[in-house]
C-alpha cells in the first residue's frame, strides 16, 4: 500500500486511470486514533441485518456467497448518505487506485465526475484516446460494452472502462443537443502526463497552462517559470480552465511559487473546526499576474486561483466548478477503507468554495466550442457517416460560419455543403468530402480561429499589459 498521506478535494477520477484529479488526495492512513474514537462510540443495533442475512441464507433459491453479500451491504451502507464523494473502498478497489496513482496509465484518457447518477466527462486528456474520439466536457457515460452503467458508484462504474493499452471499449455517450444514444469505441493507451505547457506572448507576456496538479505538477510548474524567466518574461497569464484538479500537496506546492506569504487554503469539519492550513513563506514573487479559469476548473484550480484572488491578483473568464470537499479514507479491519467527506476547503480570507466557486473580478462568457481540439482523421467522411467526431467538425464548421444548422452528428447534406464552401474557399477541390488533406487544412484554420476567438485570454492580456506597465 502506498504509503503517502494525501487529502482529496471532491472525487474526480480520471479514467484511464489516474485517481488524482480532484481526488485531491486520499488521507489514506486515518485508520490511527480511530479504534479509541470507536470505543467510546455507541454501536449500531444490527440485529435487523442480521435477520436479513439469516432469511437470504436460509430461504433464497440459489447458492450465496456471504462475503460477497457483506461487501454489498458495506457499499449500500455508504451509498444511503447520497454523497457521490464517499463511497466504501474494497481491497480490489484498493489494488486498481494505486494502479491509478503513476504518472503513466492505461484507458481512454479522461477525466469524470458523477452527476445526477452519470459518469459526467469534466475534461479528456490532450492528446488522448477520449479527446482523439471527439468526447467533449458534459458528455455522459452510460453504457460500456453495452452494459447501463446509470446509478452504479463512480468507482464501480468506470472500472470497465479502465484496461490495457492497445485494447477496445464501446461506450453509449448521452449529449446535450443530440436526439440520441451515441456509440463510439476507443482503443485504450498508454496516457503520458505532461501538465505544463508555455508560451510567450507579445509585450513580455508570459503564458503557462496547467492541466491538471498530478505527481510531477509541481517540478514541472518550476521549470515553466524558469524558462519563461529566460525568456524576458515581464509578467505571467496562469491558464487554469478545464483543469479539474488534482493533489492538495501539489496545489499548496505551486502555490508557495506564487502566492504571497501567508495562508494558501485551510480546511473546516462539520462543526466549523478548522482542521488544517497549508501556507506560503513567499516574500516576493517577482512578477504580477493573472489567472484564467472557466466552468471545469475544479478543486485544486480553484485553491490557487482563490488564494490568489485574495492577495489582489485578477482572476478572469467564468465562474469555477465549485468542488470544496475534503475527502478522507479510513482503514477497516481487513485493509479495505470507507471514505467520507469530511472538510470543506476555504479561501485565506475565508470564503467556501464548495457549490459557490470562485467569482472571476473580470467575467468573460466564451462559447466552450472555441476550446474543442483539432479534429483526429479517422477516415474520410462522407454524407451518411454518423459519429461523435462529426458532431465535433460540425460544432466547428458553425463557429467559423460555414454551417447554420443544428450539430446532428450525421453527415448529411447541409455538412456536405459547409465543407465543400470551406474546400473553395482554402484553395481545396470542392468535393464536400472531410478528407485527409482537408483535414490537415481544416486544422490549420481551426488553431487559428481558436487563438482569435478566445476572449477570455485576450482579455487577461489586456489586464496584464496594465499591471506590467503600472510596475
Amino acid at each position: 500500500m502506498n504509503k503517502r498521506v494525501l487529502r482529496i478535494l471532491g472525487i474526480i477520477l480520471v479514467i484511464g486511470i489516474v485517481a488524482a484529479g480532484s481526488s485531491l488526495g486520499y488521507v489514506i492512513g486515518y485508520s490511527r486514533g480511530m479504534a479509541s474514537e470507536q470505543s467510546q462510540w455507541r454501536s449500531g443495533e444490527w440485529g435487523k441485518l442480521d435477520e436479513a442475512l439469516f432469511a437470504i441464507e436460509q430461504y433464497y433459491l440459489r447458492e450465496t456467497d456471504r462475503d460477497k453479500i457483506l461487501e454489498g451491504a458495506l457499499y449500500g451502507l455508504v451509498d444511503s448518505l447520497d454523497d457521490p464523494y464517499s463511497e466504501y473502498l474494497s481491497i480490489e478497489d484498493l489494488q486498481e487506485m494505486q494502479i491509478q496513482l503513476g504518472d503513466d496509465y492505461q484507458g481512454i484518457g479522461v477525466e469524470v465526475t458523477q452527476e445526477n447518477n452519470r459518469v459526467t466527462i469534466i475534461v479528456p486528456f490532450a492528446g488522448s484516446p477520449a479527446q482523439e474520439a471527439g468526447l467533449l466536457p458534459g458528455d455522459q457515460i452510460i453504457e460500456v460494452n453495452g452494459v447501463n452503467i446509470e446509478g452504479l458508484p463512480l468507482t464501480e462504474a468506470v472500472k470497465d472502462i479502465r484496461g490495457e493499452a492497445g485494447t477496445e471499449v464501446t461506450l453509449g455517450i448521452i449529449r446535450e443537443g443530440l436526439p440520441s444514444i451515441f456509440q463510439v469505441t476507443l482503443e485504450r493507451a498508454t496516457i503520458e502526463r505532461s501538465t505544463v505547457e508555455t508560451e510567450m506572448l507579445p509585450g513580455g507576456i508570459a503564458y503557462l497552462s496547467l492541466s491538471q496538479f498530478a505527481d510531477a505538477s509541481g517540478s514541472e510548474f518550476a521549470k515553466g517559470i524558469r524558462d519563461l524567466k529566460k525568456q524576458g518574461m515581464k509578467g505571467l497569464v496562469l491558464d487554469l480552465r478545464d483543469n479539474p484538479g488534482g493533489y492538495l500537496d501539489v496545489a499548496a506546492e505551486i502555490g508557495r511559487q506564487v502566492v504571497p506569504k501567508g495562508l494558501i487554503v485551510y480546511t473546516e469539519d462539520r462543526t466549523g473546526k478548522r482542521t488544517s492550513e497549508y501556507s506560503s513563506s513567499l516574500r516576493d514573487r517577482g512578477f504580477p499576474m493573472v489567472v484564467l479559469v472557466n466552468e471545469n476548473s475544479a478543486s485544486a484550480s480553484e485553491i490557487i486561483a482563490g488564494a490568489l484572488q485574495d492577495n489582489d491578483v485578477p482572476v478572469i473568464g467564468a465562474t469555477s466548478y465549485g468542488k470544496g470537499t475534503v475527502q478522507s479514507s479510513y482503514e477497516l479491519k481487513d485493509g479495505s477503507y470507507v471514505k467520507l467527506t469530511t472538510n470543506k476547503f476555504f479561501t485565506p480570507k475565508g470564503k467556501e468554495i464548495q457549490g459557490n466557486g470562485v467569482t472571476p473580478d473580470y467575467p468573460v462568457q466564451m462559447d466552450m466550442v472555441n476550446r474543442m481540439p483539432a479534429l483526429r482523421f479517422i477516415g474520410t467522411q462522407e454524407l451518411g457517416s454518423e459519429a461523435l467526431h462529426i458532431y465535433q467538425l460540425q460544432a466547428m464548421l458553425a463557429a467559423m460560419d460555414y454551417l447554420k444548422a443544428q450539430a446532428t452528428g450525421i453527415y448529411d447534406q447541409a455538412t456536405a455543403d459547409a465543407v465543400a464552401a470551406f474546400q473553395r474557399a482554402n484553395g481545396l477541390g470542392p468535393s464536400g468530402k472531410l478528407d485527409r488533406e482537408t483535414t490537415d487544412v481544416f486544422n490549420q484554420r481551426w488553431e487559428k480561429h481558436t487563438r482569435d476567438s478566445d476572449i477570455q485570454l485576450s482579455k487577461a492580456m489586456e489586464v496584464l499589459g496594465q499591471l506590467v506597465k503600472g510596475n
